[in-house]
């Protein structure tokens, strides 16, 4: 189930996603990931997350990723769905504000070190 309304509240009203290309501003953001397929299932699994505290407002970060996507049909239930492997591994660089609502990223790049491009047939290879 997407839940791209609350994803998208991780960003404060004027940040910058930068995934394939530069999303700017939480509106862009919420629209490209509400475009996405609707068959699309995604698990981004993060480790090695490291926050240095700038001062009270600012912080950066970093963590490494690795990515599981799937496109298409869904086994439910007991039969569980083929496994091929990561899409992706990399890690995303973070910048981070502090909101009337609490911590927000203002900046998300990622960076892709290993990708597998069958995981990715809706993008340019």
């Amino acid at each position: 189930m997407a839940e791209y309304d609350q994803c998208a509240d991780m960003f404060e009203d004027n940040a910058t996603l930068d995934v394939w290309s530069e999303l700017k501003g939480k509106s862009a953001i919420l629209a490209a990931m509400s475009a996405r397929p609707s068959d699309l299932l995604t698990r981004h699994i993060m480790t090695n997350i490291l926050i240095t505290v700038i001062d009270e407002r600012q912080a950066t970060g970093v963590s490494y990723l690795t990515l599981y996507r799937k496109i298409g049909k869904l086994n439910r239930g007991e039969e569980k769905t083929p496994f091929t492997g990561p899409a992706a591994v990399g890690q995303y660089n973070d910048e981070f504000v502090l909101t009337k609502d609490g911590w927000r990223f203002s900046r998300r790049k990622a960076h892709f070190t290993f990708m597998n491009p069958d995981a990715f047939p809706d993008k340019a290879n």
